[in-house]
This record gives structure tokens, sequence and C-alpha cells, in this order.
């Protein structure tokens, strides 16, 4: 009966790898119909995947108003339950309109600026040459070398500027104008799905009690208790990384342009909203986002107004470090808590695989990643005694499997003489260690081998 068993776990398992091998192979060599079929499942979902965006965006707003109208309503006489029903339509309602406003508000007066900017932009770039080449002869006047490789350097400039700025960025604005405006399918299906998605939104703002009560329903249901407190504790971390740094960045990169429109105004810069919105639209992207902005838009002025172009960078790099050092902390904190470090792999690794929104997305998500490996690591960590601390083990040499006796690198000499003389700092265990020495028998068989190991006392004496 047993061999009997044993033949059918066999066969079983035996099964399992062959289909396994099997659907590997139809991944493999069917790997550009399904990267196709989630493209256009994406597609078609484009409604809810624009109605959960604007959820999760509009959410803490939502939850600010609803918060300040149960304040407000505490003092009336409706019922509990029918002042929850109210504030929270009334928080949804208003959230709304204030989404509706802002996009109004740039479709009206910032987008417009913009383009004709753009386009007053194109025709003036021969004449912004002439008067920058103009600059140039006179700041080398005697340098006919210096000056001849400066005069191409800026020809060249120049022929790319005019070329991105024709046939790039006024070729999308114009491509994005004639969709909504003479495309009668194309914009019909845009303003279906934004109202579809709108709706979506709604629903969701209203019904996510419900919806996140019936997946951690389904959860428990599904899987074993500690593995789903697990995962919703990764998912509460998760939500507070995307939530505070996608919103935090959002409001920070809008201060930062309104701030540029208010400085640019005051100086009297050259094409002031549409250099306010580069600012403030590259701000979104840490680090690497403010100096992308910040670079065409000072050639920019250079080229209008080579008189004004120090100031602007002046300017420009006074934001940056007001942004950097004051107003960057007090909004996002240390909503990743990630080093700088990690957040250029992110940033580098994101916008490899996905251009601009995996620059963005990709601190957030490395984030949440990093948190998971750091946690897992402090558990299996606590699990066998041991500090969680990095600082406790940047000096440790080896810890031995069954005294958990650690032995440090001693500092106090050339790596040359450690290596000669075999010398380790035996630490007392402040952390890591449970044992001042090692056992005698293993101290005994490393004289052997090794010949005597020297430890250095707290007082700085050798001892053999």
């Amino acid at each position: 009966m047993k061999k009997k068993n044993v033949f059918i776990q066999a066969g079983f398992i035996a099964f399992l790898v062959l289909v396994g091998a099997l659907a590997v192979y139809f991944l493999i060599f069917n790997l550009g119909n399904i990267v196709q079929f989630i493209k256009n499942v994406i597609k078609i979902m484009a409604p809810v995947n624009i109605g959960i965006a604007l959820a999760y965006l509009l959410n803490p707003i939502v939850d600010f108003l609803n918060g300040l109208l149960l304040k407000w309503f505490a003092h009336t006489k409706l019922q509990l339950k029918t002042r929850k029903k109210i504030a929270k339509g009334l928080s949804v309602g208003l959230a709304l309109a204030t989404l509706v406003a802002v996009v109004v508000g740039l479709l009206y007066t910032v987008i417009p600026e913009v383009i004709d900017s753009i386009q007053k932009l194109i025709p003036n770039i021969p004449a912004y040459g002439d008067s920058l080449r103009s600059y140039i002869s006179e700041l080398f006047k005697g340098s006919e070398e210096m000056e001849e490789t400066v005069q191409n350097a800026i020809n060249t400039a120049f022929g790319s500027i005019e070329k991105w700025l024709k046939n790039d960025l006024l070729g999308e604005f114009q491509k994005i104008i004639g969709t909504l405006t003479t495309g009668i399918y194309g914009a019909f299906k845009i303003l279906v799905n934004i109202v579809l998605g709108l709706c979506v939104t709604v629903y969701l703002l209203l019904s996510k009690q419900r919806f996140i009560g019936g997946f951690k329903k389904l959860l428990y249901a599904t899987f074993k208790k500690e593995t789903v407190n697990v995962f919703l504790a990764v998912g509460r971390e998760a939500d507070s990384i995307f939530g505070g740094f996608i919103s935090g960045k959002l409001l920070d990169s809008l201060i930062i342009g309104i701030l540029c429109f208010i400085g640019c105004s005051i100086m009297k810069m050259p094409y002031i909203a549409l250099i306010s919105v580069v600012i403030g639209v590259t701000n979104i992207v840490p680090i690497f986002g403010p100096w992308v902005g910040a670079i065409p838009c000072s050639l920019l002025v250079l080229i209008i107004d080579p008189g004004k172009a120090l100031v602007f960078v002046i300017f420009v790099v006074a934001l940056q470090q007001f942004d950097g050092n004051i107003l960057g902390p007090n909004i996002l904190g240390d909503s990743t808590g990630l080093s700088a470090f990690w957040v250029v792999v992110a940033i580098t690794l994101g916008g490899g695989l996905f251009k601009l929104p995996g620059m963005i997305l990709g601190v957030p998500t490395f984030a949440v990643i990093y948190f998971v490996v750091k946690t897992y690591v402090e558990f299996k960590l606590k699990e066998q005694n041991m500090p969680i601390q990095t600082i406790s083990y940047t000096k440790i040499k080896r810890i031995d499997p069954e005294t958990f006796n650690s032995e440090y690198i001693n500092t106090s000499m050339s790596k040359r003489d450690k290596r000669k003389n075999n010398v380790y700092v035996d630490d007392v265990s402040r952390e890591v260690a449970i044992a001042a020495r090692l056992a005698r028998s293993e101290r005994e068989k490393r004289d052997g081998v090794f010949g005597p190991v020297v430890v250095d006392n707290e007082e700085g004496n050798s001892e053999e």
C-alpha cells in the first residue's frame, strides 16, 4: 500500500513538472502575444484605471473634508448615521469639484499660455541666435579661435533646439489639441473614458470601506491568518509610502511652479508661463528632475536675454535649495525611507524600463521592496536572538555558529600585521555575541592550525 502511494505521489509530481514545463514553453514562444493581450486589457480597462488613480489621489482630501464636516454636523440634531452619509457625500463632491476646477484652470489659463509661448518662440529663434552670437563676439573679442569654437557650438545647439521645438514639443501639443478638437471619435472616446473614470472614482470613494472589508474577508478565507496579517501590514506600509510620496510630490511641485512664476514675473523674465510649467513638472522627478528642468530653461533665457541668464540661474538654484532643504522635507518628510544612493538606483532603473512614469513611481515602488526585504531580514535575525542594527555588523569577521562568539577586526593594526599575526578584537557581546571568548577547544584547534589567536582586551593590551 505504501509503495502504491509513493508511486502515485511520484506520478503526480512528474505531471506537475510536465505541466510547468509546457507552461514555460508556451510563455516563451508566445510572449509577444501575451504582452499584446495585456496591453489590450489595460486599454479596455482605461476608465477603471483612471477611476482608481483619481480615487487614490483624492482620498486624503476626502478624508480631511469628511472629518471637518463631521465636526460641523456634530452640533446639529441630525442622527449619527445621517450625519455620516451627508458628510461623506459632501466631501466626495467637494473633492471632485476641486479636481475639476484645477483641470479647467490649467486648460484655460496655463496650457494656452504655454502653447502661445512655444509658437512665438520658434519663429524668433534665428533673431535670438543672432543676438547671442553678437553677445559672444563682444565677450570673446580678440580671441578668434575661442570665438569660432563657441559660435560653432551655438549653431549646433540652435539647430537642435529648433528641431526639437518644431518636431517634438510643438508637434505633441498640436497632436493632443487636434485630437480634442477635430478628431470626433478620438475626442468622444477620451470624453467617455473621463466620464466613466469619474463615475468609478465616486463609487470607490463612497464605498471604499466596503471594498476594503470584502478584500480582507477574501484573504482571511483563502490564506492562513499569519500570512494575511503580514500581507496587510505590507499593504499599509505600501499605501503610506505611495500616498505620502505621490500626493506630497505633486503638492511640492505645484508650489515650486507657483513660486517660479512669481519670481520670474518680478524679474521680468521671458516666457514666464513656459518656464514655470517646465520647472514645476520636472520637479516631480526626485533628484534629477529639478536640474533637468533648470538646464533648458536657463539656456532659453540665455538665448533670449543673455544679461538675465546669470540672475535666472541664481534664482533657480536658490529655489531648488529652498525646495530640497525646507519645503520638500516639511511636505514629504521621510516618506520613502531610502538613502540617496537607493533613490538614484530606483530612478535609473525605473526610467530605463518605463521612461517618465518609471522615474516617478520607481522611488516609492523600490521603497516598498526595500521595506519588505528589511522587515524579512529583521524578522529572521530576531528569531536567532541577534541585533537588527546594521552598525552591529560593520566590523564582524565571523560569528561562531555554536557559541555565537563574534570576532571583530582589530582596527588598531595594519592589514598586513593582522594577516600575519591572526589578530582579532573579541567583543564582549554587547548585542551580537553571548559569550566573551571562543570555546577552549575551538581556540586550541585554531592554535594548532594558524598559531595562537591574539585578542585585544578593553585596556588595549594584547594577550595570548
